[in-house]
């Protein structure tokens, strides 16, 4: 019989569950390995979007340093972090709904550095620069320190604007928002204010004001007990909020006696978010909310007070709403979080006031990781608003800088601003040389006058005139008002020359400024520019006190007056002796001059010629006749007067390290030129300048000395100087 087909069909090894059981199996493998391919290339695309440009952010620039110590030195708050994306921080969450979408939000928002990366700053590689005239002008790293680390320190401290939601839909998020609000104020530092605002469906309806003590503010929340009654079925919450924050930020700056204003600002905002169909409370209101927050001008054509960018910490409480009104509060409290500068986003839904302690964390965590820096600040604009800028060069990965200081008021006078002199150096020179009544004194820095000696003035301070011990924690009015009192009692000394890095003075011919006696003598004295009406520090432990004597007796007049003395009474005496011999026999002729050793003959001197005794007519016998030409040359200008003497080449330009002849003017190259003076004779030699040298106003030739007649014209670039032979 022949075989069936079945029979003679070779047998599979599995049984048909075990062949389905493998199908599925190697479905489920290729599953998990586009799974896996998946999760790779989001990771990489996480890796990307986390490898974005660091940015710096500045978050405070202030001047109040410069009325401590009397130097020109400015205190930056910054922090140098690479921000993620809330989208990217947040996407694990969009599969989930409801409560647990909300629950996941929260977790994730709160895990350490969530939304960001910190990183040190880089001072090698800062280039921090303020402008004036146009002109971007570096300014001079001095420190810099992490905000954690310098806690107690005067003024590292922040300014809290907690505001909470007492309107009647809040419901019994309102305890728990209360709570929240109490868990900012007990962890506040040692120099951190607070002021908490009550807001209802129309405005802010308590108040505590800016207080320092944490039982005050406690107070304040505690005082609260219940919402307030419903207006109407919606409410302008973007009109509520901004109003509070422009009222207390605007105040900020006059917090009152005793509350010292800190460096560092917050807001923190507890609400549900829920403003029914207002249409200016939206998701786009809200990003309109974050910008004018992090701009930190309030009101916004504020040109007086400081411009103080506030990171925004929005925590929502969601509440029983429509459910398109909830979506809309949702939106409207993300949208405001300004994360890129330290704002925050979290949830709190019901019974979960325990997230408090989370939220406070990863904000102070974040907070502390930011930099104090400190510069030293020579030249500001002459205004109120000043631009200032801070950008990197070299760093990896590169930084992005900050320019959002653009014409903006940061608290600086420029008046009061100290001028920038360097006391060590003056100092080293006055150890040297000792200052002394009719001296002179060079005082060392770096000022902004241009090599304009007009503007550089000199005043010895009375032994007897007191300066004030302190300015901190009083008024730039209190500061103008010190200067005038020391400049109206002082002694005015003379600006000789005036270089952007030293200036010399001529000082006043009386010994009414030397304190002490001795080796423990000194003299006090401020700088100031009459133009820029600035000074140099003013306060008793920082004005300029320098090493001091009497003043030499002059030797010189001393030694001549008792020539001339001896001239005269020698010429009395021959005047009397001439006169006896006349009342007597004729006077003998006198003996004709003779060689040594011999007499009257052929080896005898002629007679001198008429004027060889030195009394005119021709050189004194014996002594070199002078060379011919000039000795010295003098280069006279609005920059300066300079002399050239015989055998030095004297270089002119911007570069103090390799010119005798400073010129701070941008035009002018930074070597600009060479002069010296040769056989009576100057010469210049232009050394391949971008704007030329100019003899009369004729461009001479470069890499060529070019002889400069007397009293001829010499410009360098646009610096024109008159020409003197002596």
């Amino acid at each position: 019989m022949t075989p069936s087909h079945d029979a003679t069909r070779p047998m599979h090894p599995l049984s048909a569950p075990a062949r389905r059981e493998g199908r599925r199996a190697n479905a489920t493998l290729r599953a998990t390995l586009l799974a896996l391919a998946a999760a790779l290339l989001a990771l990489l695309a996480g890796q990307r979007r986390a490898e974005a440009a660091p940015e710096a952010h500045l978050l405070r620039i202030d001047p109040r340093a410069s009325t401590v110590d009397g130097s020109p030195v400015l205190t930056t708050v910054l922090e140098v972090v690479q921000n993620k994306r809330l989208s990217d921080i947040t996407r694990n969450c969009a599969a989930l709904t409801g409560d647990a979408n909300l629950d996941c939000v929260a977790d994730a928002m709160e895990q350490p550095s969530a939304l960001y990366s910190s990183f040190d700053f880089p001072d090698k590689n800062a280039i921090f620069s303020v402008t004036v005239d146009g002109t971007d002008l570096p300014a001079k790293f001095e420190s810099k320190a992490r905000w954690g680390d310098s806690a107690g320190q005067p003024g590292v401290g922040t300014a809290w604007l907690i505001l909470i939601d007492a309107a009647s839909s809040m419901g019994n998020r309102f305890d728990e928002a209360k709570a929240v609000a109490s868990a900012f104020v007990n962890a506040m530092q040692p120099n951190d204010i607070v002021d908490v605002m009550f807001f209802n469906d129309r405005g802010v309806v308590e108040d505590s004001k800016w207080v320092s003590n944490k039982q005050t503010a406690a107070q304040a929340i505690a005082g609260v007990a219940r919402t307030y009654p419903t207006q109407g079925r919606t409410r302008p919450l973007f009109t509520i909020i901004k109003n509070a924050a422009t009222d207390a930020f605007k105040e900020l700056g006059n917090a009152g006696q005793g509350i010292p204003v800190p460096m560092h600002q917050a807001m923190v905002v507890l609400s549900n978010g829920s403003a029914g169909a207002d249409p200016s409370s939206t998701a786009a209101a809200s990003n309109l909310l974050r910008d004018y927050l992090t701009k930190g001008r309030f009101p916004e054509n504020n040109d007086v007070l400081p411009k103080t960018p506030v990171p925004v910490i929005s925590i929502w409480f969601p509440s029983r709403l429509v459910e398109e009104f909830t979506a809309n509060a949702r939106e409207f409290m993300e949208g405001m979080a300004n994360t890129e500068i330290g704002g925050f986003f979290s949830v709190v839904r019901d019974g979960q006031q325990r997230r408090a302690a989370n939220i406070v964390n990863a904000i102070r965590t974040r907070f502390n990781k930011m930099h104090i820096v400190k510069w030293r600040v020579s030249c500001v604009a002459p205004s109120i608003t000043q631009t200032f800028k801070l950008a990197f060069i070299n760093t990896d990965p590169p930084i992005a800088g900050d320019a959002t200081f653009q014409n903006v008021p940061v608290g600086i006078d420029p008046t009061a601003w100290p001028l920038d002199v360097d006391r060590e150096a003056t100092d080293r020179a006055a150890k040297k040389s000792p200052l002394y009544p009719g001296g002179t004194i060079k005082i060392f820095g770096n000022f902004c006058w241009g090599g304009n000696a007009q503007r550089a003035e000199i005043y010895m301070i009375p032994k007897n005139q007191a300066a004030p011990q302190s300015l901190q924690g009083g008024s730039l009015d209190d500061a103008k008002k010190a200067q005038r009192t020391l400049i109206e009692s002082g002694m005015r000394g003379k600006a000789v020359t005036a270089g952007d890095s030293v200036v010399e003075f001529e000082l006043p011919d009386t010994d009414k400024f030397l304190v002490g006696k001795g080796d423990q003598m000194t003299a006090r004295l401020i700088v100031y520019d009459n133009q820029a009406r600035r000074t140099s520090a003013v306060t008793a432990d920082k004005i300029l006190t320098l090493k001091a004597k009497e003043a030499p007796l002059p030797y010189l007049l001393i030694g001549g007056v008792t020539f001339g003395g001896v001239v005269i009474v020698l010429l009395l005496v021959s005047i009397f002796r001439g006169g006896g011999r006349r009342r007597g026999a004729a006077a003998a002729p006198p003996p004709r001059p003779i060689v040594a050793g011999g007499g009257p003959g052929p080896f005898a001197a002629p007679p001198p010629p008429p004027g060889d005794f030195g009394y005119g007519g021709g050189p004194v016998m014996g002594m070199a006749p002078p060379p011919g030409g000039a000795s010295r040359a003098t280069l006279a200008g609005a920059a300066g007067i300079f002399t050239v003497h015989p055998g030095i080449e004297m270089r002119a330009g911007r570069d103090g390290a390799a010119c005798q002849i400073l010129l701070s003017e941008p035009r002018v190259s930074g070597t600009h030129a060479s002069v010296k003076l040769e056989a009576g004779q100057l010469f210049v030699r232009d050394e391949g300048s971008n704007n030329g040298t100019y003899v009369n106003g004729q461009r001479i030739a470069a890499a060529v000395w070019t002889p400069v007649p007397p009293g001829a014209s010499l410009r360098f670039g646009p610096v024109e100087f008159s020409v003197r032979l002596e």
